[in-house]
């Protein structure tokens, strides 16, 4: 393709031709049983709704989540949403493809992240605990994956680089409220939050466009991640009992109630304390990344829309501001 190539986020109504990647793909049908296909596309700046009716077999089967697709079609607004209604529609040649227009943005450094979180679990007062940390510092594919894999497919930090930027906030907000709740065990509460969201290492494939893996699929992360842990208690053999249940019992119990997935209540103050601040984290970066997206009205007081993330209406807080750059926020 010689036309250049426009950003999602600056998409208008009117015709388009270009290459975005598809970050989720499905064929439904109409009222009237025809077959036609939802596309979210995506480049590094954002992602749009697409439609394209009366979709052959060949065209859905092409239209695979993480392939790159060429396009032609129109951006209409449907409620006050940019959408694109697709007229014609291939695989993109790969020669075409320009990695660099899908590639995570961030406003921070992976490296750095990955240094403090590391010094953070180095440091950890408990000599037993330190040690179960260093067992997960120690594996380099647990450690390659962790670092580059997103939080989660859909609800927070769904991008590459996710999963480290998540666990370092909630490292760093931690170890500030175990200042406040002196009494709580701190190497417990941090590691606890390291090891929340360890199984996504493995329940989570793609970075820019995640979905599930068998193994995601038909256990979980926390079932993942309680496996894995029990790995590393058992080759290092001598951690005393009651701290392996209890960095299990946060696992566990991190999403705080059974209809959210967590097998088990909080029923220690250190796994209250995990809950609630990966939860914090988790929506407010849900929150950030629903900022930008388009409202389906608005009035002095900011823009109004339904949050499918949050299942219920989010207003914008900063009505006209830009988010800052990250790819995937806006998604």
């Amino acid at each position: 393709m010689d036309e250049p190539h426009v950003f999602v986020r600056d998409l208008q109504p009117g015709a388009l031709h270009g290459i975005y990647q598809v970050s989720e793909s499905r064929v439904l049908k109409t009222r009237n049983g025809k077959p036609y296909l939802a596309l979210s596309l995506r480049d590094n700046s954002g992602t749009i709704g697409a439609k394209r009716w009366d979709v052959s077999e060949a065209e859905a089967a092409g239209a695979k989540t993480g392939s790159y697709l060429e396009l032609q079609g129109e951006i209409e607004l449907y409620r006050n949403v940019p959408q694109l209604i697709v007229r014609a529609l291939r695989p993109a040649a790969p020669e075409d493809v320009d990695p660099e227009l899908f590639a995570t943005r961030t406003t921070f450094d992976p490296a750095q992240l990955a240094t403090e979180v590391r010094e953070l679990l180095v440091n950890l007062p408990d000599e037993d605990l330190r040690r179960v940390a260093q067992a997960y510092l120690d594996d380099s594919e647990f450690m390659a994956r962790f670092e580059v894999s997103p939080a989660a497919e859909r609800m927070h930090h769904p991008y590459r680089f996710g999963l480290l930027e998540h666990v370092h906030s909630v490292m760093t907000l931690g170890e500030k409220m175990c200042e406040h709740y002196s009494w709580l065990d701190r190497s417990l509460v941090l590691l606890g939050l390291f090891l929340h969201d360890s199984g996504k290492v493995v329940e989570l494939v793609g970075e820019e466009t995640p979905g599930y893996s068998t193994e995601g699929e038909l256990l979980g992360h926390i079932t993942i991640g309680i496996n894995m842990l029990d790995r590393k208690l058992q080759a290092l053999g001598d951690i005393p009992p009651r701290k392996g249940v209890l960095l299990k019992h946060i696992i566990l119990s991190h999403h705080g109630q059974a209809e959210f997935g967590s097998p088990k209540p909080t029923m220690v103050p250190e796994a209250l304390l995990v809950h609630a601040i990966e939860m914090l984290d988790a929506k407010l970066n849900a929150f950030q990344r629903e900022q930008a997206e388009p409202p389906e009205h608005s009035d002095a007081l900011g823009g109004v829309r339904y949050s499918k993330l949050l299942r219920h209406k989010v207003i914008s807080s900063h009505p006209g501001d830009k988010m800052s750059e990250r790819a995937d926020a806006p998604d």
